[in-house]
């Protein structure tokens, strides 16, 4: 336990990170990587997903409890939703396990087909926020930053997708997995406490930084 806490109030979100990954979770670098940074997401939602404890409850023959006990529940995975404002054809492909429709050199996407079938591409998901108010700032004055990560997320499925007078929204709702050992390394590190890590049963990592987050762009990058 720490002698100290800190305490702040998050607010808002700036930026949106995916790093894709193999099946195994862990991220892929060189040229078949892909990390995809947006500022222009509408939300991530992100609600835990329990498996109720057991419950013993036995009466004696007068009707008396003689058991009454239950169990623990057990985190099973954390259900992401996100929704995104603007459409990045590079990173929404990843996200949907589409095929990327793609023209020119260099090549440029312009948007994906999505197929039936199983989703299978996996991605860790980061998003930064804002603190308010008098936690704004550290005591030297450095802006504070909420780091928020999850590692290992796929299994993402489409919502409904629709057309109208008004701007149209991609949103898929996605699960976690536990992260790959060397996830932090790879891509957390800078914005998790020197010396800190994230463990393989770990779906969430949640962190007050000073670090800023990265810059958003269209163009997709690698590791």
């Amino acid at each position: 336990m720490a002698a100290t806490s800190t305490c702040v109030v998050p607010i808002k979100g700036t930026h949106f990170r995916i790093v894709a990954l193999d099946v195994c979770g862990i991220p892929v670098t060189g040229a078949a990587g892909l990390v995809s940074i947006t500022d222009s997401f509408v939300s991530v939602e992100s609600a835990e997903e329990y498996e109720d404890g057991e419950e013993f409850f036995e009466r004696t023959a007068s009707g008396a409890p003689c058991v009454n006990q239950k169990d623990d529940p057990t985190l099973k995975r954390i259900v992401l939703t996100i929704q995104l404002c603007e459409i990045n054809t590079t990173m929404a492909a990843h996200i949907l396990s589409a095929r990327e429709l793609t023209t020119g050199t260099p090549t440029t996407g312009t948007g994906f087909a999505v197929a039936e079938g199983n989703p299978t591409n996996r991605f860790s998901l980061e998003v930064w926020q804002e603190v308010a108010g008098a936690g704004a700032c550290d005591e030297t004055g450095a802006q504070r930053y909420i780091y928020n990560a999850w590692p290992n997320v796929g299994a993402v499925q489409k919502q409904a997708y629709t057309i109208e007078l008004g701007r149209s929204m991609l949103e898929v709702t996605a699960e976690t997995r536990g992260a790959a050992a060397n996830w932090d390394d790879l891509v957390g590190a800078s914005w998790l406490p020197a010396g800190e890590f994230v463990d393989t049963d770990e779906h969430w990592v949640w962190n007050v930084t000073t670090t800023p987050p990265p810059t958003a762009a269209c163009d997709p990058t690698t590791l």
